[in-house]
């Protein structure tokens, strides 16, 4: 049972309200059931929230039945799910997802249920470490690079999605006297003309006090926050000008939640680390790129989620239902430095034959060095 604040109701769109299978009124005690009884006991009309948190998946067999290719593809799949622990990222996971709920930010039922499972395996010969993630596959934008892409018009496709920022948590020196971050100089432009927009909302909104001017001022004023929040912190201008980072279109990277990333935890994979991602009878190459939020799992750059599904973007998820294996490696990453997706292949099929090996060398996806013209 969970109290929640009332305003989790607003923010609840009607489809997902008609959705809830189970509604009840309760009737107070008596003598204290007027409404002015009641809005004076806190203001709550929503006194409990029953939400159904999911059982991980155990066993070899359930994972096969959401991914049938696994153990064609990993002859020793069934023998490493032989030492198969659940994390306590899952339920840690779910935990956060109630947080985020009770602050009255919703969730949809995607992103609710988009874990099946956390495992811990170790090979019982080589006492490789394993991360297993079965998942869904949500697509991300982030990262920028002035030497690669120096212009702002290379960032077109990412800037598609309402959530880009120009860092992923993977990143390297700059040269000195290579082009400048384009997006130092972009944020600051970008805020000087909300500025100036700004003082002419207002003026007209002093003048026409109708609801028409006063929420073109508000959104404005939305605007300008969240540019000086994602793009002219102290950290972020120092780090646009001293560092590179990953681009989500031409580099193949998974994200995991920022509190997964714990370098004190024995199989908490780290910024860097390699990563084995399964889907289709295919495994595709990457390295954990990037921590994104904490409260949802399945998460890959563009440029991976458009192998999957070409028609993934900025807006649409490369894989719904939860038929996509990650598998990380901790402690498997090398020095941080440019990306060589034909470099991370050769390592990635070494830490796959610690674990039993491929069916076939060729079902190991090889990046060109170069992604194909979107």
């Amino acid at each position: 049972m969970l109290r929640i604040l009332l305003v989790l109701l607003p923010t609840l769109s009607f489809a997902q309200l008609e959705n809830i299978p189970s509604w009840k009124l309760i009737e107070p005690a008596p003598g204290r059931s007027t409404a002015v009884a009641l809005r004076a006991n806190g203001r709550h009309f929503i006194r409990t929230v029953q939400l159904v948190r999911p059982e991980p998946a155990t066993t070899a067999a359930e994972l096969i039945a959401v991914n049938p290719q696994l153990p064609k593809l990993l002859p020793g799949f069934e023998r490493l799910m032989g030492t198969a622990e659940v994390s306590a990222r899952f339920s840690e996971l779910y935990d956060l997802k109630l947080k985020t709920l009770r602050r009255g930010e919703p969730l949809t039922p995607h992103n609710y249920f988009d874990c099946q499972t956390v495992l811990r395996l170790q090979d019982p010969d080589t006492r490789r470490r394993v991360l297993l993630v079965q998942a869904d596959m949500d697509v991300v934008t982030d990262g920028s690079d002035p030497v690669r892409a120096p212009q702002l018009e290379d960032y077109d496709l990412a800037r598609s999605s309402d959530w880009f920022l120009p860092e992923t948590a993977y990143s390297w020196s700059r040269p000195s006297g290579s082009d400048s971050n384009p997006f130092l100089a972009y944020y600051p432009d970008a805020l000087a003309k909300l500025e100036s927009l700004r003082t002419q909302l207002a003026a007209e909104a002093e003048t026409d006090r109708g609801v028409i001017w006063r929420e073109l001022l508000q959104s404005c004023d939305d605007q300008i926050y969240r540019i000086k929040a994602r793009g002219l912190g102290r950290g972020t201008k120092q780090n646009l000008r001293t560092r590179r980072f990953l681009l989500s279109d031409r580099d193949p990277f998974v994200v995991l939640p920022v509190p997964w990333i714990n370098k004190s935890a024995p199989w908490s994979p780290q910024t860097g680390d390699y990563a084995a991602v399964i889907f289709r009878g295919r495994i595709f190459p990457a390295i954990l790129g990037d921590a994104g939020p904490s409260f949802k799992v399945g998460e890959a750059s563009l440029r991976l989620a458009r192998q999957l599904n070409p028609r993934a973007n900025g807006k649409t998820r490369a894989v719904s239902d939860l038929s996509v294996t990650y598998l990380f490696f901790p402690a498997s990453g090398p020095v941080k430095g440019e990306p060589d997706p034909s470099a991370w292949h050769k390592q990635i099929l070494r830490l796959l034959n610690d674990i039993g090996g491929l069916s076939s060398p060729t079902a190991l996806h090889h990046w060109p060095s170069k992604p194909a013209a979107q």
